[in-house]
Formats: structure tokens, C-alpha cells, sequence
């Protein structure tokens, strides 16, 4: 048994305005997409950043070896850049300040693109 409202104009609209109404739902969609980009954008230069903080830590800090390794390790299996990482840990002069981190990673991403 079917029901007759399915695929059916909505009350107190005509298939014009229904027709006037999906490119300005298209463009909703569209924002959406680019907002979900940007949020994956962010959230992966949050985890290089979060990455070279603690590679840092490990490295210069605690100069352990082990735990360096193992984030090393990590890195590769994530399939992280190891170019990027390494400009992050060596170009920045505070690794806890997120403004010169993402000058940092800026200028880098501007040299791979080019």
C-alpha cells in the first residue's frame, strides 16, 4: 500500500516554488561541503601540530630516545608528512605559541604548492 503524499508538493506550495527552492538547497549543500573541508583542514594541522609538540617534548626535552622513535613510528603509519613535521620542529622558536606554528606551516604549505 502506498501513501499518496510520498514525492507529493507540500501543502501551500505550488511545483514552481518547490522547483525555486532546490538551487538555494544546492547552495546550502555546497557551504556544507566546504565547511566540512575547512573543519578537516583544521583538524589536520591540529594534529601536525599536536605531533610535533610532542615530538619536541620528546625529543629536545626529555631526550628519549624510545618515545622518539615510537613517534617517528607514528608519524609513518599515519601517513603524516615527515617534511612538514620537521619545518615545524625546527623553524619554530616556540612550539606552544599557535599563531608562529601556523606562520611556520603556511609558508611550508606555500612552497609545496608552488
Amino acid at each position: 500500500m502506498k501513501d499518496p503524499r510520498v514525492g507529493a508538493v507540500p501543502l501551500g506550495l505550488n511545483d514552481e516554488q518547490v522547483s525555486q527552492k532546490r538551487p538555494s538547497d544546492q547552495g546550502l549543500l555546497t557551504q556544507t561541503v566546504l565547511t566540512g573541508t575547512e573543519c578537516r583542514a583544521r583538524n589536520d594541522r591540529q594534529t601536525y601540530f599536536s605531533m610535533t609538540r610532542e615530538l619536541v617534548d620528546a625529543q629536545f626535552v626529555l631526550a628519549d630516545q624510545e618515545l622518539t622513535r615510537r613517534l617517528w613510528q607514528e608519524v609513518g603509519d599515519r601517513n603524516l608528512e615527515m617534511g612538514r613535521i620537521i619545518n615545524l620542529l625546527y623553524r619554530c622558536s616556540s612550539h606552544e605559541d599557535d599563531s608562529e606554528m601556523v606562520e611556520v606551516d603556511d609558508a611550508f604549505l606555500q612552497l609545496t604548492l608552488s
